[in-house]
Order: structure tokens, then C-alpha cells, then sequence
């Protein structure tokens, strides 16, 4: 049921995943103007989960007419299936439904990493930290949050650890100035990939979780091809 949802936008900085009426009326078993009247009758509830959209276009069996189609987002999709009755039928398509928004989710999600990732080039960590939208929930203070993430992440010590490690260790000296050639060469890697999640929007979390992740998968290629 690839067709259950889809995106609004080949632009990925506007893009959304949707679902439409007609879509829901097909997979659902019911009528179309059903499904239209229930959005017209509690077009609050709706506007409660962002602005309700519409296009007006023409449809196969529209006789060359041009007919309004409603566009859901996910909430609005699942406030919609809670409208209807829960035959099988509906229980099947809510849980494909639900299946394909994630697909489509993630989708867009890669996809917008891969655009930031051509986008990048010339764009500092400094500058994308500063310019990120969650920088104003601590400041100044990620600039030292990410950088101390990578730094330990690439060399598998804390940050107390990585600045014991050094003799000539001063207040003057940032982590980056600690970690040895290879150390640098997989923090540039990671920083990359920081540079990337942050101009595509991602939370801290998830950035959090891929950094730590891209070091796991590449220690476990590097062991596995020691074997070899």
C-alpha cells in the first residue's frame, strides 16, 4: 500500500508527509463525501493538529471536474480513522496507514540528512550550532554539549579522562587539541554527520544516538575485518 501516504512538497525543507480523503475513503470502504462531510463537521478538531489543507484537482472518475481534497498529516489521519467505524476492514488500513507514515517518515528524514549533507560544504559546526533551532534551549552551552560528544565518542574516554591523558593538559587547551591524528580524522567523520542532522532539524537525541552509532558500526567492521 505504497500510495497510503505521500509527500506534499519535492522540496525537502517544505516537504510533509500526508494522507488524503480520497485515499481514506478507498482503503476504509466508504464513501468519499462520507469522509468529507466528518472533516467539514469537525473541522476544529482537525485545525487542532495543524492548518487543514486542500488541493483542488481533477480526479479519474470526475468527468474532467475539478473536486476539493482534503490533505491529512498523521494526527489528523488518526483523529480521522477514530471517526469511523471499527470494522476489520478499518483496523487493517489504520494499522497499513500507520506502517506507511512511519516509511514515509523516515524517508524524509533521510532525505533531508543526504540534502544538508550536499549543502554543508563551507558550513561550520560553530555557524550551524548557532543557527540551529534548538540553540536558544541552552546557548552557548551546545557548542561545548557537541563537541564534548564527539571528542569522547571517538575516543572512547570522558572528557576528565581525555584531559588526564595529556601532561601538558592547561585550562587553554580545548578537547580538540588532545586528540591524536587518527582521533581527529574519525572526530572530523562524526563532525560531518553532526553538521548535517543539525542544519536537517534533528533534536539533539537523535543526533546523539547516530554519532554514537556511526562509531559502533565502524568498530565492528574494523574488528570483523581483522579476522580476515
Amino acid at each position: 500500500m505504497k500510495d497510503l501516504a505521500f509527500l506534499t512538497s519535492p522540496d525537502m525543507s517544505k516537504a510533509e508527509v500526508v494522507t488524503n480523503h480520497v485515499v481514506i475513503a478507498e482503503y476504509a470502504g466508504i464513501e468519499r463525501k462520507s469522509v468529507r462531510r466528518l472533516i467539514n463537521n469537525h473541522k476544529n478538531d482537525f485545525e487542532n493538529f495543524g492548518r487543514l489543507r486542500f488541493e483542488i484537482t481533477t480526479l479519474p472518475d470526475s468527468r474532467g471536474q475539478k473536486v476539493k481534497i482534503y490533505q491529512l498529516n498523521r494526527n489528523q489521519a488518526m483523529l480521522m480513522i477514530t471517526y469511523l467505524d471499527n470494522t476489520e476492514v478499518v483496523r487493517n488500513f489504520k494499522i497499513a496507514l500507520v506502517k506507511r507514515f512511519d516509511e514515509m517518515e523516515k524517508e524524509l528524514y533521510a532525505r533531508k540528512i543526504a540534502r544538508a549533507v550536499e549543502k554543508q560544504k563551507g558550513v561550520t559546526l560553530h555557524q550551524s550550532i548557532s543557527e540551529w533551532e534548538h540553540y536558544p534551549r541552552h546557548g552557548n552551552t551546545w557548542h561545548t554539549i557537541i563537541r564534548s560528544l564527539l571528542a569522547t565518542t571517538v575516543t572512547g574516554l570522558t572528557k576528565k579522562q581525555i584531559q588526564a591523558r595529556d601532561t601538558d593538559w592547561r585550562k587553554e587547551k580545548t578537547l580538540l587539541d588532545l586528540l591524536n591524528s587518527k582521533e581527529m580524522e574519525r572526530y572530523k567523520m562524526l563532525e560531518s554527520i553532526a553538521i548535517a542532522m543539525i542544519e536537517a532539524g534533528s533534536d539533539y537525541e537523535p543526533l546523539k544516538v547516530a554519532i554514537k552509532a556511526t562509531m559502533t558500526t565502524k568498530k565492528v567492521h574494523t574488528d570483523q575485518s581483522k579476522d580476515f
